[in-house]
């Protein structure tokens, strides 16, 4: 009975693997030590590929020891590279090999035990090739979200391009914002996801202007209230267009309340505080940088040293005092400032 208890509990640990994972090294690396957990075994080799490099991860786990190697077709030995070119399993008495295959070779994997005496079993031989399926399948969906990802990333790049085109109050300025995003992003301890995340908000925050009449966008003076509730109904416009896009649900809260005050003052929930998403209130900040940064068409641009006195007028009003703090000390950096001085030439 632990037998089958241990199987079906191993068959779950992969699903929780696929599931909770963001990228295929990490899986892979996880897949590695649930083999070696399960079939005791003492040296473990898997190949994988490395979606975003198109060349191959390679994970060895022998004793306590764990390598982990990236690159193209050089770091694979003869024999692993006859396995994934034959593309099929070998079980022996004390090591097996299984090549990942779905529609096409994702990777292969080697078990082994050193001591003779304990040779694999035949249930645990039926128990390793019905895991090696199931790894197939995850290897599987892992490219299938990359492609997916692929595809998002390039409809946000064309949709990002479209907007700065309409909406040349929405613009964020690329390269710089991204350094900034990823600098703060990190000193505010968000995780790989948020921060990616927030990058596409960045490009896409405004998206629900382009159902704002233009002539508004690029108005000089003040706005009548009239106009202003126009303007000021973007960001569930914006979180409209992107409701039914799985990908960018992640996306939605930080666009839908970018414009939220601290203070409670902000649009369109009036929220307040911590009740303001944070990467929402990060972008906040962000934006309004970039406003002062680099100029509008109604705005010049300013210098660091007012944007820094602006920020420090606005804590506990327009901005999350901590973030603010957090910005101002990466804005001291030399190498963040040097290098926004030269992005605004």
């Amino acid at each position: 009975m632990k037998k089958y208890i241990a199987v079906f509990s191993s068959f779950h640990n992969i699903y929780r693997l696929i599931t909770t994972l963001g990228d295929t090294e990490s899986f892979a690396v996880g897949v590695c030590r649930l083999y070696r957990n399960v079939f005791k075994a003492d040296k473990i080799v898997l190949i994988c590929k490395n979606i975003s490099s198109h060349g191959f991860i390679k994970i060895r786990l022998e004793g306590k020891h764990q390598y982990v190697k990236k690159g193209g077709m050089s770091i694979l030995t003869r024999i692993e590279k006859e396995v994934l070119k034959q593309e099929k399993e070998m079980i022996f008495s004390n090591r097996l090999i299984y090549p990942f295959v779905f529609n096409s070779t994702q990777g292969a994997v080697y078990v082994k035990r050193e001591a003779k005496t304990k040779n694999f079993d035949a249930s645990e031989k039926k128990w390793f090739l019905s895991l090696c399926e199931e790894v197939s399948v995850g290897l599987k969906i892992f490219d299938l979200y990359n492609e997916q990802q692929k595809i998002m990333v390039n409809y946000i790049k064309s949709l990002s391009s479209f907007l700065n085109q309409y909406v040349p109050t929405s613009y964020l300025h690329t390269k710089p914002m991204l350094r900034l995003i990823k600098a703060l992003g990190k000193a505010m301890r968000l995780s790989e996801a948020e921060i990616i995340s927030l990058e596409h908000a960045s490009l896409l925050h405004d998206a629900g202007k382009t159902q704002v009449p233009s002539n508004l966008l690029i108005k000089q003076k003040p706005l009548t209230d009239e106009e202003f509730k126009l303007i000021a109904k973007h960001p569930r416009k914006g979180a409209e267009l992107f409701k039914n896009m799985d990908l960018l649900k992640p996306v939605i809260p930080i666009i839908l309340h970018h414009h939220e005050r601290y203070d409670g003052k902000g649009y369109p929930s009036k929220l307040k505080k911590e009740k303001i998403p944070l990467s929402s209130r990060i972008l906040s900040v962000l934006d309004a940088f970039d406003a002062m940064y680099f100029g509008r068409p109604y705005k010049k641009k300013c210098s660091l040293k007012d944007i820094r006195e602006e920020f420090k007028r606005q804590k506990n009003k327009q901005f999350d005092p901590k973030i603010v703090d957090v910005f101002l000390n990466i804005l001291n950096r030399k190498s963040v400032s040097s290098y926004l001085k030269s992005s605004r030439k």
